[in-house]
C-alpha cells in the first residue's frame, strides 16, 4: 500500500477534514451497514430449525416498532436505528481492544454486573458487546422474561452478534477502531475511513445484494465449518470473548495489515488501499460474516428451541 500525498483541491480538503472533525465525536459507524447485517441473518435463516424459524417469525410478527421493517433481515439493523434516539446503548456495539496492549476487561469495563431484576436493556451505558451479547441471549431463553423485554432481546441479540465478527468492532491501534484513518480506495475515489471500509465497502465487493451474498458464502459453508463454529449450549462471556478474540485476529492480519501505523493526525493523507489489501478483506470480511451467520442461528437455535 501506498500513502496518497497528492495537494488536494479545497472543496476535498474540507470535506477530508470535515469527517475528520466528525468523527472525533462520541459517535460510531455501524458495524457492517445494514447490508452486512442482512447477510448475517440471511446465513443464520439458512440454519434455523423449521420450529426456531416458526417461533422467530411470531416473535418478530407481534413487534410494532417502525424503526425498521418487520423481517428478520431488517430486524438485523435495528439496534444501529434505535441508538439514534438511545444513546446510552452507543458503546454496546463493540469491544476495543488495543492491539499493542490487549485487555478485554478493561475494554469492557470490567464487565458490569446487572442490579438484581434488572433488565439488559436498562443496564450501565458503560458496558460492551461482549457482555450484552450474554445477557441479552440469557434474557431471550428465559420464557419468564416479559415479552416486551425479551423483543428487545432479540432484536439486540440478531445485530451484536453480527457486530462483534466485524474486526474493527473488536480491535483498536490508538485510532479509535480506525475511525480517525483516512482511506482510498482508488486513486480517484471520494475519501472515506478504514472503519466505514469494513463496514460497507468490502461487503460491497462480495456481490450486489445481501441475498446473493449470502447464498454465496452458504455455499461454501462446510458441515465441519458449522461444528467448529456452533457453541453448545447458552453464549457465555467466554464463548462472546472467543468470537472477539477472532475478530481482533482478522483486524491485526487484515484491517491493519497497513505499511506503517494507522495516523489519525487531522492532515494526515489518505491510505490507497491496494488491490491486493482489498482483495485480503474481502476474504477476510467473507469468513466473518459465515461465523456471524452460522453463530446467530446458533444462539437462536438454543434460546429458542
Amino acid at each position: 500500500m501506498t500513502r496518497i500525498t497528492l495537494p488536494l483541491p479545497l472543496p476535498l480538503a474540507l470535506l477530508i477534514l470535515g469527517v475528520a472533525g466528525f468523527l472525533a465525536g462520541p459517535s460510531r459507524a455501524h458495524a457492517w451497514g445494514q447490508e452486512g447485517h442482512a447477510v448475517t441473518a440471511r446465513i443464520a435463516e439458512h440454519y434455523l430449525t423449521a420450529k426456531v424459524r416458526a417461533t422467530l417469525d411470531a416473535l418478530l410478527a407481534s413487534d410494532t416498532d417502525t424503526l425498521t421493517a418487520p423481517d428478520f433481515a431488517s430486524r438485523a439493523a435495528w439496534a444501529d436505528r434505535y441508538r439514534n434516539g438511545h444513546r446510552e446503548t452507543s458503546l454496546w456495539h463493540y469491544v476495543d481492544v488495543e492491539i499493542d496492549s490487549p485487555d478485554p476487561a478493561g475494554a469492557c469495563f470490567g464487565y458490569p454486573a446487572m442490579s438484581p431484576g434488572q433488565a439488559a436493556s436498562a443496564g450501565p451505558a458503560r458496558d460492551c458487546v461482549v457482555n450484552k451479547i450474554a445477557e441479552f441471549e440469557a434474557e431471550l431463553r428465559n420464557p419468564a422474561t416479559p415479552a416486551p423485554e425479551r423483543l428487545l432481546a432479540l432484536k439486540f441479540l440478531i445485530h451484536f452478534i453480527g457486530d462483534v465478527h466485524q474486526p474493527l468492532h473488536a480491535a483498536d491501534h490508538d485510532d479509535r477502531g480506525g475511525n480517525c484513518v483516512a482511506v482510498l480506495t482508488s486513486s480517484d475515489a471520494a475519501p472515506s475511513n478504514l472503519h466505514a471500509y469494513w463496514d460497507t465497502a468490502v461487503v460491497a465487493r462480495l456481490g450486489e445484494t445481501p441475498d446473493a451474498v449470502a447464498a454465496k458464502l452458504i455455499a461454501k459453508i462446510t458441515p465441519r465449518d458449522v461444528a467448529a463454529w456452533t457453541p453448545r449450549g447458552e453464549i457465555t462471556q467466554a464463548a462472546v470473548l472467543e468470537w472477539a478474540a477472532g475478530s481482533l485476529a482478522a483486524a491485526e492480519s487484515s484491517a491493519y495489515d497497513l505499511p506503517e501505523r494507522p495516523n489519525c493526525g487531522a492532515h494526515a493523507a489518505p491510505e490507497l488501499l491496494t488491490q491486493a489489501y482489498q482483495e485480503k478483506a474481502e476474504a477476510a470480511a467473507a469468513l466473518s460474516l459465515e461465523q456471524a451467520g452460522v453463530r446467530l442461528a446458533a444462539a437462536l437455535n438454543y434460546a429458542l428451541m
